[in-house]
């Protein structure tokens, strides 16, 4: 049975991976001499949804941590941020893929696999 702090980590995975993605593509399209100027240009769409996404999920991470063990929880979060982030910014950023961020991936999720496997709560 699906819980609901198992979709609230998914939901915190997905809501933190787009959002830290938006933001990164709004400091690739933004140039800037200071952080003045940065702070001029931070009315856009990529970093207003950004920083919307980060700090909901943010919020929906609170909601998991108060219901799961900091111990299957983060894991398991960072784990499905890293093998999401690798993917996103592969296929959408155009960032580089290697054979050791899947073979890193790979054994991150066996990791995983194991940690949830003996978790019997």
């Amino acid at each position: 049975m699906v819980k609901l702090e198992h979709i609230a980590l998914l939901v915190y995975v997905i809501g933190s991976t787009s959002g830290v993605v938006l933001l990164k593509l709004f400091f690739n399209s933004v140039h800037y001499e200071s952080v003045d100027d940065l702070l001029s240009k931070i009315i856009n769409v990529f970093f207003i949804s950004g920083a919307a996404l980060y700090i909901f999920s943010f919020l929906t991470w609170l909601y998991v941590l108060s219901k799961m063990n900091l111990s299957i929880a983060y894991p398991v979060s960072v784990t499905l941020s890293f093998v999401s982030i690798i993917l996103v910014s592969t296929l959408f950023l155009r960032e580089k893929f290697s054979w050791n961020l899947m073979i890193g991936a790979i054994l991150c999720l066996i990791g995983i696999y194991i940690i949830i496997s003996g978790d019997t709560a």
